[in-house]
């Protein structure tokens, strides 16, 4: 298992869609959390600033993952054109040829998916720490760490959901559009569901409300009807589910 997860991270580091987006990526995190700070915004009655405690923990953990949850989706491309070239270069093919059998090149490629979730997840932490660390912080360091490991569900659940585009679909430019595309059907399925219980369970707003809004007041942007254990049960279920049927697509198709 070692063997495939580090081969598949030879090649995902020398892929120029991956550091093309987890540079932006990079950036992003810490530039718009300094943003913030410059902005007010208007929040029901009130205008909303940015509160000196967001760099410290437990905030601190809230706000990056948050800031860092936005872009979830932008970096699950990376795994549609990553998986997608594989499939259009004959990649895996050549991997059998040297040795591995179909399963095992099946499994490289979930070993990508979670490998990318725990680099986000890991700079995430990093931004955190390090932003404690700089401006001083009271109280234990790790309060709010959960948020890491929420971020970590989230980010798993969006490129998983990534994967299954691409393993449905090879060609890279159709894949990553309907990936993008369907998160804008999602959100207009939800107008007329959120009075409703299904509202909860859709799959990509299960990812999403892992980590709570920390500009609306208490984090919350409606009455929730599941609690984060439940929603992290939730999204798991989905990510197990897309790791499936992506198995047996791939376990199908002639490499």
């Amino acid at each position: 298992m070692m063997k495939l997860a580090l081969i598949e991270w030879m090649k995902l580091r020398r892929s120029a869609t991956a550091i093309a987006i987890l540079s932006v990526f990079a950036v992003a995190i810490p530039l718009v959390y300094y943003l913030l700070t410059l902005i007010a915004i208007p929040v029901g009655p009130m205008i909303w600033r940015f509160p000196e405690s967001a760099f410290q923990p437990p905030e601190a953990y809230h706000y990056v993952t948050y800031i860092g949850s936005w872009f979830n989706l932008m970096v699950g491309v990376i795994i549609i054109v990553f998986t997608t070239n594989e499939i259009k270069f004959r990649t895996q093919r050549q991997n059998v040829i040297d040795g591995l059998n179909k399963r095992q090149v099946i499994y490289a490629k979930f070993l990508t998916v979670i490998e990318l979730a725990l680099v986000v997840t890991l700079y995430a932490f990093l931004i955190s720490v390090l932003t404690c660390l700089i401006t001083g912080f009271e109280g234990s360091l790790f309060d709010g760490i959960e948020y890491i490991g929420y971020y970590f569900v989230s980010s798993l659940g969006y490129f998983s959901f990534a994967f299954l585009f691409a393993s449905l679909l090879k060609l890279p430019a159709l894949a990553t559009i309907l990936y993008i595309f369907s998160t804008f059907v999602e959100g207009l399925a939800s107008i007329p569901l959120s009075k409703y219980a299904v509202y909860e369970f859709l799959p990509l707003r299960s990812f999403s409300e892992l980590i709570s809004s920390p500009i609306l007041p208490n984090g919350q942007t409606e009455d929730r009807m599941l609690d984060i254990a439940e929603r992290c049960g939730v999204a798991g279920i989905y990510i197990a589910l897309f790791f499936v049927i992506s198995y047996w697509v791939l376990k199908r198709r002639d490499i």
